[in-house]
């Protein structure tokens, strides 16, 4: 990679972070920097719950995060003051702000202080395919209390456009839906039919398994045991309930405990 020749972002995304009046930027795989975001959020969601003096993570936690792989968040540690151009950040630059020239920690820095960059094709595309799959969720958990019959994906997208609904970039198709449903609700007379469930997660997949269900379901009541494990009944709408359990069940290679308690 020749310095100061423009660089094709391609698919990926650039990470960047101002401080002090300079720029830091580095390329990102942007599923994945999604994913690591919201895990980050998450976790100091955790924390905040759990009612620990420091809900924030370190630079050192970051870096030792099992569920944070930087190696494949960042598509190498190389530091740029302008990316799209080829210029790298300088040493001194570096050195100035961060303390290192270390690749790696400043790429924490970024996961932690910075924010993400699409270009205009990236961020059209993402919000097309997550606009996609809320129409898709909606359009099969949903019904018209009316008469007992679901809405067909048509009609969702046109209640979609007719109210402006903005889609978020940096939330799941499964975050916004719940509240695309209250909008939708002004002009459509709609319901989603809801489960509820209880899921005991064991000890050493707490961090990743509570990111993973506060994606798809409202956490109604949550317990840590003594042994480390996480208890929680959470309200999801009916047809997620296979896809979340089977995300979990992968994670725990089949540890994790379910059990339908209505629906």
């Amino acid at each position: 990679m020749i310095d100061r020749a423009r660089i094709d972002l391609g698919d990926n995304i650039i990470g960047r972070i101002e401080k002090s009046g300079r720029i830091f930027e580095m390329l990102m795989d942007p599923d994945k920097a999604w994913s690591i975001n919201k895990y980050i959020r998450e976790e100091i969601n955790r924390r905040l719950k759990e009612g620990k003096g420091k809900s924030r993570l370190t630079i050192q936690e970051v870096l030792k995060d099992p569920n944070i792989p930087l190696e494949l968040i960042f598509q190498s540690f190389i530091v740029f003051e302008d990316l799209k151009r080829g210029k790298k950040a300088t040493d001194g630059d570096m050195e100035a702000i961060f303390e290192t020239t270390d690749g790696k920690e400043i790429a924490a820095h970024i996961l932690l202080e910075g924010e993400f960059h699409w270009t205009k094709t990236q961020r059209e595309e993402e919000i097309e395919k997550k606009l996609k799959k809320i129409i898709n969720i909606i359009s099969k958990n949903a019904i018209n209390p009316q008469n007992k019959k679901p809405h067909p994906p048509e009609r969702i997208e046109k209640a979609i456009e007719e109210l402006n609904i903005k889609i978020h970039l940096m939330k799941s198709a499964e975050e916004q839906v719940d509240d695309i449903v209250k909008q939708i609700r002004s002009i459509l007379p709609i319901k989603m039919e809801q489960i509820e469930m209880a899921i005991k997660i064991p000890t050493s997949f707490t961090a990743k398994g509570y990111n993973i269900v506060a994606q798809y379901a409202q956490i109604k009541k949550e317990e840590w045991q003594s042994d480390g494990s996480w208890v929680s009944v959470v309200n999801m709408p009916a047809g997620l309930q296979m896809e979340l359990i089977d995300k979990l069940n992968k994670l725990t290679h089949g540890r994790v405990q379910t059990k339908l308690v209505k629906s």
